[in-house]
């Protein structure tokens, strides 16, 4: 995940200290698109995970109807299939979640953000110093040496923040898909289903009979419990 943008490099030639301008603006034009776009990314990896979840959720209880104890009687398997990206755009865990992670990568890019201008005006002022030829050789190496471990810094700072997003998304992934499992397990305890599939668009289930949707039950249910667990929280 590519959450920040601008790496600086520093040179030396004989004994002028030099440190190149910014990078292209329209690569970094481009890498702040990225950034705007980091959310989207986050759920699109959440809402893989759900559909794999869903695509096919073996639930126990056939003991619970006798007509299924005639293993033979395919007449008896009953099915039913989950639109997942409705799903996944309605169900109010989901939004939580990207609220917080959005939450959670604005802080991050403003930690970055801050540093990243203060070393920018740092290196700003070593060039006009250095063009000024008010430094000394002695003092031109100390602020060399100085800007390249703040960028070093930065380096550091960009893969800590980039990870702590990375657990937390994990995180998120696993809790969306425990609320998932959990409920539906729940919800078959009084529907009595064999198989529940996820159907998407590009899944591997290219057609499925209308009369097999399930979605505005599951999607009503599970909003109704999440409420229910999160009312005044």
């Amino acid at each position: 995940m590519s959450i920040f943008a601008k790496n600086y490099t520093f040179i030396m030639e004989n004994e002028n200290i030099q440190i190149p301008v910014e990078e292209n603006k329209k690569e970094e034009k481009c890498e702040h698109k990225k950034c705007c776009h980091c959310m989207y990314h986050v759920f699109s990896i959440i809402s893989l995970v759900g559909v794999i979840v869903l695509f096919i959720l073996y639930f126990t209880g056939r003991s619970s109807r006798g007509s299924y104890g005639n293993k033979s009687n395919k007449s008896s398997v009953v099915v039913g299939y989950v639109n997942s990206d409705t799903i996944m755009e309605h169900y109010d865990l989901v939004q939580d979640l990207k609220t917080k992670i959005e939450a959670k990568e604005k802080l991050a890019n403003d930690s970055f953000n801050m540093q990243q201008k203060n070393f920018e005006a740092e290196v700003n002022d070593y060039q006009r110093k250095v063009q000024a030829n008010t430094l000394s050789i002695a003092q031109a190496q100390a602020t060399e040496k100085y800007l390249g471990q703040k960028q070093q810094n930065l380096a550091a700072l960009k893969e800590d923040l980039t990870q702590k997003l990375s657990n937390d998304e994990l995180k998120m992934n696993t809790e969306l898909i425990d609320s998932i499992m959990n409920f539906l397990k729940r919800f078959n305890r009084k529907h009595n289903y064999d198989y529940v599939f996820g159907f998407a668009k590009g899944s591997n289930i290219l057609y499925a009979n209308d009369s097999l949707d399930i979605t505005k039950e599951v999607l009503k249910d599970i909003n109704n419990e999440y409420k229910e667990n999160h009312s005044g929280k």
